[in-house]
Parts: C-alpha cells; structure tokens; sequence
C-alpha cells in the first residue's frame, strides 16, 4: 500500500518540502551545505522533533559522516539514532518503524517526556543505480565527463583520478550508502507509513547528494603531492585531556562547540573534576588563545579584596587609593575570563559581572566612567546555583546569564573508566619531573584504584600518583605505595581477628565496663546510661563474668 495515497492529507505539505528541498540541494550548492539545508527544512517544514542523516563508508572504508538538526539544538547532538536501529536498517535493507520508543534499548537514557511522546522512523539511503551504457543520453564520450588536471593531455587519464588503497568503490547496484532517520510526534500507524515513503524519496535524493560528496573529499585529497599541517589549534599548555568514558568524551565535544562562540559557559561539577583545565582547553581552541587568560577564585579573599581585584580601582577620594590598578577584565582585553567558585561573589560584585555580559563595560572602585572590555566569562561551581538563586542568594539574571552554555563535569567515581588511564597518565608525568623510570602501574594496585570512591576526584587521583612517584624506587608502583586511605584490609593485612559474634561480643564488654564505671556500679544506673532494661543488663553482665563491685568506691577500713 502505497502510504502516501493512504494519507492524502499530507500531499500538498510533502510536495512543498520537496520541491524546497530540490531547491536547496541544486549543483551550484556545496554537498554538504545541501545535506544541512536538507535537515532544516525537514524540520522546519514537517515538525520533527530530531532529523539524523548517517553515511558510512565515505570517502573511505570505516569511516562515518553524522549530519543531525532538532528543535532543541543545545541537546540534538546528545540523541542521536542507536546502533541496533541503523544496524537493522543497513543489513535489512528496509524501512524500519518503531512506534513506540520507550522500551527500545536505542533510546535508554532519552527524557521521559520524549519516551511518552515519540516515535522513530529509518529509511536506508540507497546508492544511485548506474545508468546502461547503451542509454541514449550517453552519446559523448567519456572523456569528456573526467575532468583533466593541469598536467593532463586529452586523451590521457588523469592522473589525479587513480583510486589509492583506501578509497571506497562505489556500491553496487541497490547498495545501502546508510541512513535517513527521525524523530516524530506519536501518530496512527497510517500516518507514519505516508511519512516513511516521503522519507525514502528525500533518501533517494540524500544518496545522490552522497555520492557528489564522495567526490568532493576524494578529488583534492588526491591531487595532493604533500601532506597538509595539522592547523588544529593545541591546548594554550600543551597538556592534552585524557577521556575514555562516554559522559567525558561528551564534556571534551560539548567544549569544543563551545570554543567557536564567545557566549559564556559555567562548568558544574564537584571540587576536583577538573573544571580549571577544562576551561584552559576551551580558550585554548578558541579564537581568543592568543590573547591573556585570567583566573581568580571568587572565595578565597575578602569581598572587597575580590571587588578590586576583578574590576580595578580609581586613584582618588572616594576609593581612597593613591593609584590607579586595573582590574581582571581589562588585564585580559581580549581574552578570557575564568571565575572559579563563582557562587561566592557578593551580590554587589555579581551584578558588576552582569554589566560585563550585557554591556560589556566594568567601572573601577571610585570611576565615574565605565569601562569597555571585550572578555569572555567562563565560570564554575560545585554548588548548586539554582538553589542559592531561589533563596535569593545568587542573582537571577546572572545564573540565566552563565547558563547559555552550561557543562556538567561528572565526578570520577561516575567515569570508572576514566580512572586507570588518568592514573597512568599523572604517572608518566611526574615520573618525567622526577626523573624516574616509573613504567607501570601493579594489578593490586590498579584494584585499589578502581575500587576507591575518590570524593578528591582527579585532584585526589593527581596527588596520589605524586605520592606514588616519590615512594617507588622499582619501576612499578604497587599497593604499598598508595596512600593509606587507598588500603583495604587484605592489602594493608589489617583484617579482622575475630569472628563476627566475638566482636560483637567485645564490644557489649566493654560497654558494660565503661557504664559501670561512671555509675561507680550501680547496675540500675547502668542500665539507664545505656537506655536498656535492667533485666537485660544484668543478664549481659553475668553472662560476660563482670563484676559491678569492681567499680564501686573504695571503703575505708
């Protein structure tokens, strides 16, 4: 059944959208800026909630190109179509629909109120099937279709054109090249079939699009006699962020989309997750790394002392200063801004910070005359500033402000697998500050590692790999080198002596005894002390051999 005529409501919607979408897409557009205007529409036009195009094996094998557009574009990029949905799709062959998502282990993880609301649609993105070589329209030669290099001859191949050992041969006929897939409002079963055979035309034109693209990034890549510098802009230190797990890997994305703006950002997270380097890496590949970046710790001085510091002092009567001193912000003209602890800055000083933001003007303790600066604020906390702002603590416009562009750093004991490469990676680098052949790192070692909470997280991590360093004169760090909070009782050989019950029962002992020594061995009063029955009481004491008179006051004789 053909889903469109079943649902002939839709007709004049989807011809308006693909006539768009032929529009944007035309030769004189670049491929990848028509795949973009292609999502744009289809979620301009038809209310997805989430558009996600995924092609593999271009330009070259396992590699895999991922265009996404959503209606919330801050969290598009964290939703996108799971691995058994397309891996269905591009083994099948076939249109896959999903009515409801809430129990598909691809969306684990989605808000609730998308698991109520949506549903899920993928179409494979078909190669283009190749026109037969006595088709009529193939009269010209084909040596008029290659386009020549400079150096080419008529009549001769290109050079240029010669397939490398990683280049990707174009599917055969019927071929998938990947996916089309969305997110859409929950509807009848007749509705999102009318929608699937309009997504499987748009994928017909997605995979001819696909195959130009192709073409784009193999054509100059082999016309290439030397290789390219890497214009990657490194960290402003050099040092470079270490990530394995999922949720840090997202934080190291979500700073680099951060890094092209010079809209504000507050990282959250706990003392330790290593929030001040994440805010170096961000100036760091942003336009602004050739330019100054400041730090100050909101909570470590006086208020006033911070005041100055931030926004400068003018020389005369009413700052009663002899001089004048500039402050963070204009020290750093043209740079960046970081704020650590922000939550402790006085409401005084936190409306000063908001007139940078709007305004982008400060005005110096006794200046009449604001200030102009071009600074990027970077922020962070471990506090929870939604709750200081209800209770009037923190300033309402100010917490809107800095959460344009918030980031969540999660604590280490939520990235297990961050832990063993972050350990070895502090070893290796004060093994080269100190000096030492530190090669590895034990495997008890490496259990007391992953079996700690870390409450310090990567700062706790950091110093306890410095210790290790300065401890280990063998090469290899073992259990006896981690600090004492790392120990357990088996590698400390601190276990338990006793039985559970004969513990137990040293310990109702000696609480016994020490009743009875400050009731002087009054049993009643005892008893009281340890808010028991004296029935109870007295049969412990008998049963435990204790004497009560052992502890009344002497008599004379």
């Amino acid at each position: 059944m053909n889903g469109l005529s079943s649902f002939e409501s839709g007709w004049p919607i989807f011809l308006t959208t693909l006539t768009r979408i032929i529009q944007e897409t035309g030769p004189n557009i670049p491929v990848r800026q028509g795949l973009e205007n292609t999502l744009d529409i289809l979620v301009g036009n038809l209310g997805y909630r989430r558009v996600h195009i995924e092609l593999f094996d271009l330009p070259r094998r396992n590699t895999k190109i991922s265009l996404d557009r959503g209606r919330d574009q801050g969290i598009s990029h964290l939703f996108g179509p799971g691995p058994l949905a397309t891996g269905q799709v591009m083994a099948t062959r076939r249109t896959l629909v999903i009515e409801d998502v809430k129990d598909h282990p691809d969306f684990i993880g989605r808000p609730p109120e998308e698991l109520e609301t949506l549903s899920f649609l993928c179409v494979p993105i078909h190669a283009p099937k190749p026109i037969p070589a006595n088709h009529p329209g193939l009269a010209v030669s084909s040596e008029s279709l290659s386009p020549l290099s400079p150096d080419a001859q008529p009549g001769q191949a290109d050079p240029g054109d010669a397939a490398g050992p990683d280049d990707t041969p174009m599917p055969d006929q019927g071929g998938v090249l990947g996916t089309l897939s969305v997110d859409i409002p929950k509807a009848p079963p007749v509705f999102l079939e009318a929608h699937c055979d309009f997504l499987s035309v748009v994928a017909t034109l997605v995979g001819s699009l696909s195959i130009r693209l192709r073409d784009e990034l193999t054509r100059p890549r082999r016309r290439l006699h030397q290789p390219q510098p890497d214009t990657t802009p490194p960290p402003q230190d050099g040092r470079t962020p270490v990530a394995v797990s999922k949720s840090m890997r997202l934080v190291l994305r979500q700073v680099a989309q951060a890094a092209l703006s010079s809209t504000p950002v507050l990282f959250r997270g706990e003392e330790g997750t290593g929030k001040e380097f994440l805010a170096e890496l961000l100036h760091g590949q942003s336009p602004r790394r050739q330019r100054p970046f400041l730090r100050l710790s909101c909570g470590t001085d006086p208020e006033e002392v911070v005041e100055e510091t931030l926004f400068g002092v003018q020389k005369g009567e009413a700052s009663e200063s002899t001089r004048s001193k500039r402050g963070v912000f204009e020290l750093a003209q043209g740079g960046t801004v970081f704020l650590d602890d922000i939550e402790e800055l006085s409401p005084t000083a936190q409306k000063a910070v908001l007139r940078v933001i709007h305004e982008g003007t400060v005005q110096r303790k006794g200046g009449l005359e604001p200030i102009h600066v071009d600074v990027r604020i970077v922020a962070a906390t471990s506090a929870s500033l939604g709750e200081r702002m209800t209770k009037g603590e923190f300033l309402e416009d100010l917490y809107y402000g800095l959460s344009v562009l918030p980031i969540y750093v999660p604590a280490l004991r939520d990235r297990a697998g961050d832990i063993l490469p972050l350990a070895e990676h502090f070893l290796s680098e004060y093994s080269k500050k100190l000096g030492k052949p530190l090669r590895r790192i034990s495997t008890p070692a490496i259990d007391l590692l992953n079996q700690y909470h870390w409450p310090g997280n990567a700062r706790e991590l950091a110093s306890c790999m410095e210790r290790a360093a300065m401890l280990c004169d063998e090469g290899v760090v073992r259990t006896y080198h981690l600090p004492p909070t790392l120990q357990t009782a088996e590698s400390s050989n601190t276990g338990p002596s006793l039985s559970f019950g004969e513990a137990v029962a040293k310990f109702e002992q000696e609480l016994l005894i020490e009743a009875l020594k400050k009731a002087r061995g009054n049993m009643f009063q005892a008893a009281r002390d340890l808010r028991e029955s004296y029935r109870v009481v007295n049969y412990k004491v008998k049963k435990y051999g204790i004497d009560p008179k052992r502890f009344t006051m002497g008599r004379r004789g």
